[in-house]
């Protein structure tokens, strides 16, 4: 039978229908075979044939809202098959004037809102940010019809799921308090059992912020029968916002390291997508199903271990800024404008403007500023306090011709020199430069280069923006291919951190960490007439796979008769056995109960091989009387926590050589470097002139030889050196060389 038939038909058996307070069960099901035939057309122009037919007949018997849903079916199948906007219009038409005709039927609202929503928004951002403002855009109006096909028939399930769905692409509140009520109702309903509408509901219920009736609405989800893995990630997505680190992993764990489906895949790549780099990424995607859940855990555990952090801090922090980056970044328009000073350009995500991109893999910044004038883009800069040697980062934004949508720039420049208005309140050319000078001044506490353009203006020289600009692609680069997490405390410990790998007493390697504290910063506990100093230590090191090689994670207290003296430092050493290797290591020096502590995170060591051939550990320069010492059965050897030595001081040298023969002779050659310079040449072992020295060191140990000397620190100026020792196997020709840094001070040793 030709479609025609079958839709003639159709309207034929419901023509006298009567306009019901709700609409009948047989209603929907000849809609439904309606729309099911109007599908069935795959050629546009035997479809358009078909709309002007029944458009005649439409005008014959206009208050027929059957004929007008057909309509308006025809007129949305033209556009998918043509790809024409206007006849998503046309179908918005034909699908309004049947809500006018039945207004308590579901279907008349829900089908205005998908035309609606394909409409999509205006060519012009300038035209859609008014559509926005007056509540006219596509979203909106699909949101509001949406609603009402809701509250026509709470049981609607579809209706529902796009409600919500369509209300969580806007920031607006109220809107989401219409979805919201919507599935609040509905969940004691039929529809109450659809896992879709428990799905959203969850949904709805986080970016609300409630988020124990979104944990209800999740574990409703799992009930229903829903996809056990976008269950358990939903979960764990809501125990972050909560603060629940344990509940989180577990939750997240559980989810992939069950059977993942394909959809469920999807899901949790959304939350690796803002930060994980582009290898990350593609080994995601070809990674087997059944290793999906190691291949996460050792993801997340890894951005833990690189800032020092305990497991789940990073899952926790990640879900929390993404809910912070929705409430505050996202984007109302996915049509975005393009100018020459953008710096960055990201195709592959549609929900945050540039900030929410940064925010995502950074986190909140440590400064904000911003400038307001007439004339002047919305716009502002991030800065990103940093130890060294990663250096500060700084990123600036500015809101071209759509005063929501915030794009990185590529300098400064970009942001106080906009284009002025033809506007005659504007100020004259002397009050913009005025207004120049203040914008560039409003960033001069981000760094002294700013502060250094703030005071130059209108002379700087383009070479000196240039400069400038060079130094902010730079960082946007980095701001946008990196991560991180720091660690932040509102008071820092500063300590001095030095390491050493020496071979234990069965000769496996053993790595010491050595550090000092400025008594100046410890918040001591007096307690019965003496001083407590309780500090917790946390050491950690892993590979280049992030799998945990060893770690350390303790409390410690130490006393003292009395108060530590300024100037003075507590010191300790931490030892570990790990194996032979090149690991990244992260120590966290905190104090207990108190936001007092620092990090020193994901530096890179190497542990030599002790398999029996030649090796050598790792120089220990010390300094006696530095008040600490390490205990060896061969006698003690002085540490210097600080790797400092007064001018004209002495310093001891400890290093010990393995997989030698007795009687064994090794070249060696020891030099002071200057960093960032060339060897000194001058003597360092007792007195006369000369370079630097070799010799020839004999081997009066097999297996294990403890080489002890005195090293001269005379006529080296202050400043930062590095002991550099060269030790050469005339018979394999092997050479083997560790550099300890040092620092010499201003003053001369007593």
């Amino acid at each position: 039978m030709p479609t025609h038939r079958v839709l003639l038909l159709a309207l034929g058996a419901l023509a006298l229908a009567r306009a019901a307070r709700a609409q009948e069960p047989g209603e929907r099901a000849t809609l439904d075979s309606i729309r099911a035939s109007v599908q069935t057309f795959a050629d546009s122009g035997a479809l358009a044939g078909y709309e002007r037919q029944r458009i005649s007949v439409a005008r014959q018997d206009r208050d027929n809202p059957l004929i007008h849903m057909e309509l308006g079916y025809v007129a949305f199948h033209l556009a998918e098959l043509t790809g024409v906007k206007k006849h998503y219009q046309d179908a918005a038409s034909e699908f309004q004037w049947a809500t006018d005709l039945r207004p308590a039927w579901p279907y008349t609202w829900y089908n205005l809102g998908l035309a609606e929503l394909a409409s999509g928004e205006a060519d012009l951002i300038i035209v859609e940010n008014l559509r926005q403002l007056m509540g006219q855009d596509a979203l909106s109006q699909a949101v509001r019809s949406f609603a009402r096909a809701v509250e026509a028939d709470p049981t609607f399930s579809i209706a529902l799921v796009d409600l919500a769905n369509a209300a969580m692409r806007q920031r607006i509140a109220p809107r989401l308090v219409v979805a919201q009520a919507a599935l609040r109702r509905a969940a004691g309903t039929s529809a109450g059992r659809a896992p879709g509408v428990q799905l959203v509901r969850g949904r709805i219920e986080r970016r609300l912020l409630d988020n124990d009736s979104a944990i209800a609405a999740f574990h409703g989800y799992l009930s229903a029968g829903g996809d056990s893995a976008i269950g358990g990630v939903e979960l764990a997505r809501t125990f972050a916002l909560k603060a629940m680190a344990e509940s989180t992993m577990a939750a997240y764990f559980a989810a992939a390291g069950r059977p993942v489906s394909d959809t469920a895949r999807r899901e949790i790549r959304k939350d690796l997508r803002w930060f994980a780099t582009a290898v990350e990424l593609a080994t995601y995607d070809t990674v087997r199903a059944d290793s999906l859940g190691t291949w996460l855990r050792r993801f997340w555990i890894g951005r833990d271990l690189s800032d020092g952090r305990r497991p789940g801090e990073r899952m926790v922090e990640q879900f929390r800024r993404y809910q912070y980056a929705v409430q505050n970044f996202s984007l109302p328009s996915r049509h975005r404008g393009f100018d020459v000073a953008f710096a960055f350009r990201d195709t592959s995500q549609q929900d945050f403007d540039d900030r929410g991109v940064i925010y995502m893999r950074h986190g909140a910044p440590t400064e904000r500023s911003s400038y307001q004038a007439a004339g002047y883009e919305p716009n502002e800069s991030w800065l990103y306090r940093r130890d060294p040697p990663e250096g500060d980062l700084v990123v600036h934004f500015a809101a071209f011709n759509d005063v929501q949508d915030y794009r990185l720039v590529q300098s400064l420049l970009s942001v106080c020199t906009r284009r002025f208005s033809s506007d005659p309140l504007l100020p004259s050319v002397v009050g913009q430069v005025a207004l120049w000078r203040e914008c560039v001044q409003s960033r001069s506490r981000f760094s002294p280069e700013y502060e250094r353009l703030a005071r130059l203006t209108e002379t700087a020289t383009p070479n000196v923006w240039a400069s400038e600009r060079a130094a902010s692609m730079a960082m946007v680069h980095e701001a946008t291919t990196t991560d991180s997490y720091h660690l932040a405390f509102e008071t820092q410990l500063r300590p001095v951190v030095s390491l050493f790998a020496v071979a234990d007493s069965g000769l496996r390697p053993e790595l010491h960490l050595v550090f000092a504290v400025p008594a100046s910063r410890l918040h001591p506990r007096d307690s019965e007439g003496a001083s407590a100093y309780p500090l917790a230590l946390r050491m950690l090191v892993f590979d280049s796979t992030n799998h945990l090689i060893a770690a350390i994670d303790t409390l410690r207290v130490f006393r003292s008769a009395s108060r530590l003296s300024p100037g003075t430092f507590l010191t300790e050493q931490l030892v570990v056995r790990v194996p032979p290797g090149r690991f990244h290591f992260s120590f966290v020096i905190q104090e207990p109960g108190i936001s007092a502590g620092d990090a020193v995170s994901n530096h890179q060591l190497e542990i030599p091989r002790l398999d029996g051939s030649f090796a050598v550990s790792d120089i220990i320069l010390g300094r006696l009387g530095s008040g600490l010492v390490w205990r060896r059965p061969e006698g003690e050897v002085p540490l210097n926590p600080l790797m400092r030595f007064p001018r004209d001081g002495e310093a001891s040298i400890y290093y010990e050589l393995y997989g030698l023969p007795e009687g064994a002779q090794i070249g060696t050659r020891v030099r002071i470097v200057r960093s960032g310079g060339r060897s000194i040449f001058r003597r360092v072992f007792g007195g006369g002139g000369g370079a630097d020295l070799s010799y020839v060191t004999v081997v009066d140990s097999p297996l294990r030889m403890h080489v002890r000397q005195s090293l001269g620190l005379r006529g080296l100026s202050p400043g930062r050196y590095r002991l550099r020792l060269e030790l050469t196997d005339p018979l394999t020709g092997r050479t083997l060389v560790r550099e300890s840094p040092f620092e010499i001070e201003g003053g001369r040793s007593s």
